[in-house]
């Protein structure tokens, strides 16, 4: 299923007593980004649940914060560090005067100190400690891959429908086509019997060949058979629902550059109008294929 790179996850797993909160959220980003917020007796397995992440997420930048909540009567509540009170207490003092400070230390000060009022954590052993962070985690990142799906469903059934748009207008343009053959000989022979003013007769094999000259140049099936391809290519993308965020988006890239090239052959006011909605509805399709997983 086609996933976006936003959305949110929360989740609290509670084993003997210990209760692990884990909150996770998603933004667009070019490869996978995380950032890890950990409670300072879980940081060693950072580069553990890195790698978790890393099997569950490709694409996205990604914020996890953990912590513990309840922990019960060895490690719960509140507690000081008198020790780290003390040494920053120490070194403000001595800042204090070092530059002549008149100001007082202050209560206030050293108890908005990172690190001097922490709660209390439990000491778990690193099997039992990954177990409840793994378990925790996980929840989280289910509920995270929920909803970027659900929203990458809404996403998938948009771009569907803007597909079909552009097939329908490209239809249009390759119908109008073969017209302008004919349009661009009645110009010429318009033109050439306005300058020569009635005075001679108009040359009408000249006048195909010419006409037939300026088709080919003009001509954009080519053009508009690869627009095509992309287009199919997209469907299937959307359809086979697996993380293709990088290959949606060169897909789209090529066909705004078909888009232009059919528009810089136009030379008909009918056709120029079709690319111009072509082009719109293709640059909403890139905007919303760069939150696509």
């Amino acid at each position: 299923m086609i996933s976006s790179m936003t959305g949110f996850g929360r989740a609290e797993v509670e084993k003997n007593g210990r209760s692990l909160v884990a909150e996770i959220r998603s933004v667009n980003h070019r490869f996978l980004e995380t950032s890890i917020r950990l409670p300072r007796g879980l940081q060693p397995l950072e580069n553990k649940l890195r790698s978790h992440l890393q099997e569950n997420l490709t694409r996205g930048k990604i914020n996890i914060t953990v912590s513990w909540l309840g922990v019960g009567d060895d490690g719960s509540g509140l507690f000081l560090d008198m020790e780290l009170a003390r040494r920053y207490v120490d070194i403000l003092q001595e800042v204090r005067s070092a530059f002549d400070f008149r100001e007082p230390v202050t209560m206030n000060q050293v108890m908005t100190l990172p690190e001097v009022l922490k709660r209390g954590e439990p000491e778990l052993e690193d099997k039992e400690a990954w177990a409840h962070l793994e378990a925790t985690v996980s929840q989280a990142v289910k509920g995270l891959i929920e909803m970027r799906q659900t929203e990458g469903k809404a996403m998938a059934k948009d771009l569907m429908g803007r597909i079909k748009t552009i097939q329908t207008l490209i239809e249009a343009v390759e119908e109008r086509a073969p017209n302008r053959v004919t349009a661009a000989k009645e110009r010429l022979r318009t033109r050439i019997t306005e300058l020569l003013n009635g005075e001679a007769r108009v040359d009408e094999e000249r006048l195909i060949l010419e006409a037939a000259f300026q088709a080919e140049r003009m001509d954009c099936t080519e053009e508009c058979v690869r627009l095509r391809s992309h287009l199919d290519q997209m469907e299937e993308l959307l359809k086979k629902g697996e993380p293709a965020g990088r290959k949606l988006n060169f897909l789209a890239q090529e066909m705004n550059r078909e888009a232009n090239t059919i528009g810089s052959k136009a030379n008909d006011i009918t056709i120029t109008r079709e690319v111009i909605q072509t082009k719109e509805e293709i640059e909403i399709v890139r905007e919303q294929i760069q939150n696509i997983e």
